[in-house]
């Protein structure tokens, strides 16, 4: 029997580089505190131009696993093999942690990612996290501090969400809806 994955998707968009490093510190120091627990982080980012730059926080790359196999296998293989050892178990086990790294994802899936590329509107940031044990209200206070910031996409529950719209709406509009005026002052609308 498997276990279920409570790990949830959020994904902020932000105007710029800049706010989106600000809210990933400010989940940063959400997951020091307790109140969530930040699985993966990445940043999508598109220029004007509409070039896309990503920046993942948890993955490993094909080339850092290689790297990470070649150094266990020649360490193994010159043990038990001497230098010749070495050489054929760096090679091999270079090999397998490239495919492992390109086999196993982690963090947020690569399909995602790509899929994010393209909805990104040019010239803004978005900043996607995998996250799980999360405390909804401390969520909803520090997405409040980002005017600007908009609900991109995510897979938490309805009321989390529900939660997350009011927060980044809140942040619009500090001050709440514009009021009608004093009684029996005529409607601006009308």
């Amino acid at each position: 029997m498997t276990n279920p994955d409570y790990r949830k998707l959020l994904v902020i968009g932000f105007d710029d580089a800049l706010t989106a490093n600000e809210f990933m510190m400010a989940a940063l120091r959400l997951r020091k505190n307790g109140l969530i627990q930040l699985h993966d982080a990445v940043f999508v980012q598109r220029d004007a131009d509409g070039r896309s730059a990503v920046q993942e926080t948890q993955d490993i790359s094909t080339g850092r696993g290689a790297l990470g196999g070649g150094l266990w296998g020649v360490l193994i293989g010159t043990l038990l093999g001497g230098p010749v050892g070495g050489l054929i178990g760096g090679a091999a086990s270079a090999g397998s942690g490239a495919l492992l790294a390109k086999l196993v994802d982690t963090g947020i899936k690569d399909d995602r990612i790509a899929a994010l590329r393209r909805i990104v509107p040019p010239g803004s940031t978005a900043l996607a996290l995998l996250v799980s044990h999360l405390s909804v209200a401390d969520l909803q206070r520090e997405l409040a501090r980002f005017p600007g910031a908009t609900l991109v996409e995510s897979d938490l529950p309805d009321a989390a969400l529900a939660a997350v719209r009011n927060a980044l709406a809140e942040a619009r509009n500090p001050y709440g809806p514009p009021s009608a005026g004093p009684p029996g002052a005529p409607d601006p609308d009308a």
